[in-house]
């Protein structure tokens, strides 16, 4: 790939290049090798789809509305098994943060949610090896293989361009949001920051060589640090409300550590 390869060119070519790697983690998801496959499936999977939602003028739109309707289904699949292995993670963190009293219910708690995990592990690993999965998946990579068409303006610039332009519309757009967070800002307020830094930041890393070596690191050094309190923030929040879905008057030890 090189700077002056017209955009489509270059997205079908990248699209095509994570939709493989994200295959790559299905194995592992599916056998329960290691939470770190599902993980990295995610991460992979996450990219991808803001690769095409950020690029979505460099493709014809028919191909976008597909690669959506197909992709976005599959991620959620996932959700809730991330999430109980985030909660399963953390167990040492949540027993030291609560007093001893409550480790009865505590662990009472943790019982139910690997219980709940091994089950909805079962789940995403029948839906990785079914029919439907498949198709949709091929469907994708069938269509990101076609050749390019270069049906509206924006395709037919040359990749570094239509990059450059992008990056300074999205650094924009971060500090405008940036200015509007304050102490009283919602929860969703933060997510959605902390989504437009992480896009900012996969925008420089699909095209590495397109910018100085260093200078790069740095700013992608620097974006991960504000990334990391953003993302810490939303964990707890999210964490919040997943617990809160546990709390159950017939279950007093377990409501107590969640309440405590």
């Amino acid at each position: 790939m090189n700077a002056n390869m017209p955009a489509e060119e270059s997205v079908r070519a990248i699209a095509l290049e994570m939709l493989g790697k994200v295959e790559t983690y299905v194995e592992g998801t599916v056998n329960d090798v290691d939470v770190e496959f599902l993980h990295q499936y995610r991460v992979n999977f996450r990219k991808l789809r803001s690769l095409i939602s950020l690029l979505k003028k460099s493709l014809p739109e028919k191909t976008v509305v597909l690669l959506k309707s197909r992709l976005s289904p599959i991620f959620r699949r996932t959700n809730k098994l991330r999430n109980l292995d985030v909660f399963l993670l953390d167990e040492n963190k949540y027993r030291k943060m609560l007093p001893a009293s409550f480790n009865e219910g505590l662990s009472e708690l943790y019982i139910l949610i690997r219980k709940q995990r091994k089950a909805e592990q079962r789940k995403v690993a029948r839906y990785l090896l079914s029919k439907s999965y498949t198709a949709a998946i091929e469907a994708c990579s069938k269509k990101l293989s076609l050749d390019p068409v270069y049906d509206v303006n924006s395709p037919v610039k040359p990749i570094l361009q239509v990059t450059k332009k992008l990056l300074f519309n999205r650094y924009q757009k971060m500090m405008e949001m940036s200015a509007e967070i304050n102490d009283l800002s919602a929860d969703v307020d933060v997510h959605e920051l902390r989504i437009e830094f992480k896009k900012f930041r996969y925008l420089m890393e699909f095209f590495p060589g397109f910018f100085p070596k260093k200078r790069l690191s740095a700013l992608i050094g620097k974006v991960k640090k504000v990334q990391t309190v953003l993302g810490n923030f939303n964990d707890y929040s999210t964490q919040v409300t997943f617990l809160e879905e546990y709390i159950d008057d017939s279950r007093l030890e377990m409501s107590k550590s969640l309440c405590g």
